[in-house]
């Protein structure tokens, strides 16, 4: 009789140590979720402490434009594109996962934007910042002319813009582009995002306005040099920005998946551990019934010895 229920016991105790495994393994993920959570939180401050840090420089860079303006005025004039302008486009994506949809709806906007202008000129040259938003365009049959990983930290972004900038001039003298479109999430209510595109060449900046004061102020460069700085300190002020605040939509993005992730373990962790505790209880169960069944095999010899005297 015993030998009987030796084998459903083996069968539990093998069920037992698999739940606490998977419950281990459950809460381990749920750490790292949490973790990925915090650190996410931490990533959109920062983040956008930067791209908000840039508006006295973006108030400076309008001085400066405007005084270009002022004392060139046809300086903007020769920048306007051909009929049928040659693109180039600089994407920020990531290089990480874990962030929902945030580098599947920016991918829709570029592709749309490349079939509306593929028929009308030369192909584009991209530049894209992370690997996950270049192989979504890749895979479309678009070529990356030119990648560069996302910078780890808000230290890292200088480097990276700088790096764009060179390549947008290199494209620029070389004649290779007409116009410039910079393509990017950015951060909008609670911890959602949405794709944005701007044009960075030609530079548009609509009318002149008028100087605030009676001293005007005074030029000691010449109108190439005055306009190579002020050029590149456009593009260098609008890129960094558009990295800052798409660094800023990935975290976002990422927090709201992490939520939603811990929420899932969370669910999934209760009812491993209420199988666990329904096994332990049925394990219990069934040593009662061997120990209930021992007895019983134990007192029958005993009995029918009795009867048999």
């Amino acid at each position: 009789m015993t030998s009987q229920h030796s084998y459903p016991t083996i069968n539990i105790m093998q069920t037992l140590e698999t739940l606490k495994r998977k419950i281990a393994s459950t809460q381990e993920l749920q750490t790292v979720a949490k973790t990925m959570k915090a650190l996410a939180a931490a990533n959109i401050r920062q983040y956008e402490q930067a791209a908000n840090a840039l508006q006295h420089y973006r108030q400076t860079l309008a001085m400066g434009i405007q005084v270009l303006r002022m004392n060139y005025p046809d300086t903007l004039t020769h920048l306007r594109p051909r009929a049928h302008p040659r693109l180039g486009i600089v994407i920020f994506g990531s290089d990480q996962g874990m962030c929902g949809r945030f580098n599947e709806q920016l991918s829709e906007m570029v592709i749309q934007h490349l079939e509306q202008h593929s028929s009308q000129g030369e192909q584009p040259l991209l530049l894209g910042m992370g690997a996950r938003i270049c192989d979504r365009i890749m895979d479309q049959g678009y070529a990356i002319e030119r990648y560069l990983p996302v910078p780890a930290s808000v230290d890292g972004i200088t480097s990276k813009i700088q790096t764009i900038v060179v390549q947008l001039e290199q494209w620029r003298a070389l004649c290779q582009v007409d116009q410039i479109w910079v393509f990017h999430n950015h951060p909008i209510s609670g911890h959602s995002s949405a794709p944005r595109r701007q044009q960075l060449f030609p530079l548009n900046f609509g009318r002149p306005s008028s100087w605030q004061t009676r001293c005007l102020p005074m030029v000691f460069l010449s109108r190439e040099r005055l306009f190579s700085a002020i050029f590149q300190q456009h593009f260098f002020v609008t890129l960094y920005q558009a990295c800052a605040e798409s660094l800023a939509s990935e975290n976002a993005s990422r927090l709201t998946s992490m939520q939603l992730a811990q929420t899932n373990i969370a669910e999934h962790l209760t009812e491993l551990q209420a199988a666990f505790q329904h096994q332990r209880q049925t394990k219990i169960t069934e040593e009662l019934l061997d120990i209930v069944s021992g007895f019983e095999a134990l007192n029958q010899p005993t009995s029918g010895l009795w009867q048999g005297m």
